[in-house]
């Protein structure tokens, strides 16, 4: 039967085995943050530790590196980094399937020694929207410490896996991680693109019930449409009705935003709206939000 001291000995063991893959990120005047060995040459930290592009520096066992910013995502709080030189393993990552709530995880960050904090998985969401509008799928929280600069470090299970990276910028004050299977779709994307291409239709709405034409009980009234959007150069007006998208019922603002997540940018689709009692359909070319 294992003993407390069995339990704290491979509690070290395991944080200090996925230390190997932990770094510190000096990319912030006075305060340093953390990063995760993503692959060859490539570290993962939060946007919001690179505060200067310009002088970043990684370090691994005391010996600083210069690093570039290949891209970031304000959204996501995710900015990767390029390492010349850097011969530190890539973390091993779990898939957010395999995430349950009372599961026991490890947060580190190297801010500047090495530090750990134990706890449990709170919840994970399926999805997440932040106090500045933005839309996570998959936040995890956790309610184990993140102490100042722990940002940008992962949050490991109990097989050494990065589950998520740790960002305060989303906890405010709670311990909070995204989930590596968006971290995998952010990097990807970064790698190709220098950044995230998200869809918009530049339209705001608000739920509202919907009677006649469509086999649905609510739509989504269109109160405002952005000039030159996307929705505007297709003809889109305030006072129509959003009711599909791609063919698929917008009956809330979140059918809405799951629905824009599927789409490319630049594809065209086609949008139904309930306009003074009569179905009408648009085709809507997508346009990146941002651009």
């Amino acid at each position: 039967m294992a003993t407390l001291k069995d339990l704290s000995n491979d509690i070290a063991e395991l944080v200090e085995k996925a230390s190997k893959s932990v770094v510190r990120v000096d990319a912030r005047r006075g305060r340093a943050g953390t990063g995760i060995v993503w692959d060859s040459g490539l570290v993962l930290t939060a946007n919001h530790v690179v505060e200067q592009e310009d002088d970043i520096e990684v370090v691994v066992d005391e010996k600083s590196s210069k690093a570039t910013l290949v891209g970031r995502d304000p959204a996501t709080d995710l900015a990767l980094l390029k390492v010349d030189g850097l011969s530190a393993p890539a973390l091993p990552r779990a898939k957010v399937d395999d995430l349950k709530p009372g599961q026991i995880v490890l947060a580190i960050g190297r801010p500047g020694s090495l530090k750990a904090t134990f706890g449990t998985i709170s919840a994970v969401s399926s999805s997440w929207r932040g106090w500045r509008g933005s839309e996570i799928e998959h936040l995890i929280q956790t309610n184990a410490p993140l102490y100042p600069g722990f940002s940008g470090g992962p949050l490991v299970d109990v097989e050494g896996r990065a589950v998520g990276m740790n960002s305060w910028v989303f906890g405010r004050g709670d311990g909070r991680a995204i989930a590596m299977d968006v971290a995998e779709r952010v990097v990807a994307s970064l790698r190709s693109e220098g950044r995230i291409k998200r869809p918009y239709l530049g339209i705001g709405t608000q739920e509202v019930p919907v009677k006649g034409r469509v086999n649905q009980d609510s739509g989504l009234l269109i109160v405002a449409v952005e000039p030159q959007s996307p929705a505007d150069k297709a003809g889109l007006m305030q006072g129509d009705t959003l009711v599909a998208l791609d063919g698929t019922a917008t009956k809330s603002l979140e059918d809405l935003y799951s629905g824009l997540r599927k789409i490319k940018v630049g594809a065209t689709q086609t949008v139904k709206v309930v306009r003074a009692g009569e179905l009408k359909e648009f085709p809507v070319t997508v346009g990146e939000a941002g651009r």
